[in-house]
C-alpha cells in the first residue's frame, strides 16, 4: 500500500525490527530511496563510496538505485523504510544532533500506522537536510538562490558559482556532499514540485505552469515531467484532484 504524505513523500514499504543479530540481507539494491537507522546497537555500513559504522543517533540513506551494504556488529533493532520523495536526502550517513527529537520520532514508530510513519521519515529527512545545509555555508547560500530563483529559465550555474567565489566543479561536489544530487538535479526537483501544486490546484494552462515553474514551454515541461514521474502533466492532474 503506498501512501501519500504532504505531496512529497511516497511510503512504499517499512520495517521496525526488533533486537535480532543479523540482518535477513547482507545487502540490497532499492529502486527509490531508503532509510536505515538503528534505535539500539550498531552496524557497518557501505553505500557507494562512504562507509562506517552507525550507531543511535546515525542515519544510513541509500539513493535511486544505490546497493546498501549492511552486517551488524552487536544485536540490534532497527528502523527501515523505502520511500519515493521531492525533499532529495543527503545519501550516506548523517549524524544527528537533536537526539530528544530523534526519540520522540522513534517513540511514535510504535502505532504502526502508516501516516505516522511517513510523517517521521518526512522529519528525519528535513533535519537531515536543514544539518547539512548549515554545516556549509556555500552551499546554503546555494540552495537559497535556488530556490528564490527557480523560476528563471535562464538561470545559470556556472554564474551561481562565480558568484559564490568557486568553480561549477567545486559547487558541484560540496552541493552533492550536503544534498546527495547534484545542482542541477536540485533544480529540476524544486521546478517539477512546483508543477506538481500548480497542476493539482490550479486550472491554469500548461503553457503558464511551464512559465511559473522555470521552463520556456509547455512542450519542454511536458517532455521533463513525464521522463522524471512517468506520468504525462495532464495525467498527473487528473490522477492527483481530489
Amino acid at each position: 500500500m503506498h501512501m501519500y504524505f504532504l505531496a512529497v513523500l511516497t511510503l512504499d514499504g517499512y520495517l521496525l525490527a526488533p533486537r535480532r543479530t543479523q540482518f535477513s540481507l547482507s545487502f540490497d539494491t532499492y529502486d527509490n530511496w531508503c532509510l536505515l537507522l538503528p534505535r539500539t546497537g550498531s552496524f557497518t555500513f557501505e553505500v557507494g563510496d562512504v562507509r562506517g559504522v552507525a550507531r543511535f543517533g546515525d542515519i544510513v540513506v541509500c539513493p535511486p538505485g544505490g546497493t546498501l551494504h549492511r552486517r551488524m556488529t552487536s544485536p540490534t533493532s532497527f528502523f527501515h523504510a523505502r520511500f519515493s520523495t521531492d525533499l532529495v536526502p543527503p545519501a550516506g550517513c548523517s549524524r544527528v544532533q537533536d537526539l530528544a527529537r530523534l526519540r520522540t520520532n522513534l517513540s511514535m514508530l510504535d502505532s504502526h500506522s502508516e501516516p505516522v510513519v511517513a510523517h517521521v521519515v518526512t522529519d528525519l529527512i528535513l533535519m537531515m537536510q536543514r544539518q547539512g545545509v548549515r554545516r556549509d555555508q556555500v552551499v546554503r547560500s546555494a540552495t537559497t538562490f535556488i530556490l528564490d530563483h527557480f523560476t528563471s529559465p535562464d538561470f545559470s550555474f556556472g554564474e551561481l558559482a562565480a558568484a559564490l567565489g568557486i568553480s561549477p566543479s567545486q559547487l558541484t561536489r560540496r552541493f552533492h556532499a550536503v544534498h546527495g544530487v547534484t545542482p542541477v538535479a536540485y533544480l529540476r526537483g524544486v521546478r517539477l514540485q512546483k508543477a506538481r501544486e500548480l497542476l493539482t490546484e490550479t486550472d491554469e494552462t500548461l503553457q503558464a505552469i511551464a512559465v511559473r515553474s522555470g521552463y520556456r514551454s509547455a512542450f519542454y515541461l511536458s517532455r521533463v515531467f513525464t521522463n522524471h514521474t512517468g506520468q504525462s502533466p495532464s495525467a498527473y492532474r487528473r490522477s492527483s484532484r481530489v
